[in-house]
């Protein structure tokens, strides 16, 4: 593993790390909201092997800092498109969890020609398309947090995180028709984002399937990380071919 960085042109610095054999296709890691790169490690070595891996850190989550007022998905976006320029490769996979799926999904409706393959686990492309209890637990977290901002750097921060999951992907069904790559959407069988969503989602992408983990939560990457990426590499390997992009 190298751990590198870059400056954006607002001089936020993004922190990523880099595994693999370069001349392998570019697999990107998208973490969900307020966690990092760390959250794959015990996944890493099962992508290393047939990818060049890319884990970031994403603008104000981790080692990676945000200059701005707030944390905006747009800003996300094209720090990872800045971020695929600067090393140089035409088309990337994109592997998100949560909020790092919904990351991902609007990257390949604004980059639909960058895109080979897409994992998304558990995304959700509206508020509606999570079960409403989730939404009431972030708004307290939201609430707490911003009560203690001014006193706490750690809760600034975690409030600024939390911001980005109430905040409107602003993707319609015909944003998801400009997808182009195979898309593996992924869910636990108990998850928090709805079942009903998740086809809304597959239904709209038009080279799209869905994988359900069964006796599994929203959280299967961290509880079985293992798990996870063995039932995930056969559909990434399908996409592999034999030059760097």
């Amino acid at each position: 593993m190298i751990t590198k960085s870059l400056i954006m042109s607002d001089n936020t610095k993004i922190v990523y790390d880099e595994y693999g054999q370069l001349n392998h296709q570019t697999l990107f890691l998208l973490h969900g909201n307020g966690s990092s790169a760390r959250y794959f490690r015990r996944q890493i070595t099962q992508y290393e092997t047939l990818f060049h891996v890319i884990a970031i850190d994403t603008r104000g989550h981790g080692r990676s800092s945000n200059a701005k007022k707030s944390i905006k998905i747009t800003d996300i976006i094209l720090d990872i498109n800045t971020l695929r320029l600067k090393l140089g490769v035409n088309h990337i996979f994109l592997l998100g969890y949560s909020d790092g799926a919904n990351i991902a999904i609007k990257y390949a409706t604004l980059y639909p020609e960058n895109v080979t393959r897409m994992v998304l686990n558990a995304p959700n492309v509206s508020k509606d398309g999570v079960y409403k209890i989730f939404w009431f637990i972030d708004g307290m977290a939201q609430f707490f947090t911003g009560v203690l901002a001014h006193a706490s750097n750690y809760a600034r921060r975690r409030h600024e995180q939390l911001h980005i999951m109430s905040e409107s992907l602003e993707i319609t069904l015909a944003d998801l028709a400009f997808v182009k790559a195979p898309t593996l959407i992924v869910i636990g069988e108990f998850d928090l984002v709805k079942r009903r969503h998740i086809n809304y989602i597959a239904h709209a992408i038009q080279n799209s399937e869905i994988m359900i983990i069964k006796r599994h939560s929203h959280f299967v990457t961290y509880t079985n990380p293992k798990k996870f990426s063995q039932l995930v590499m056969p559909f990434l390997r399908r996409g592999i071919v034999n030059d760097k992009d």
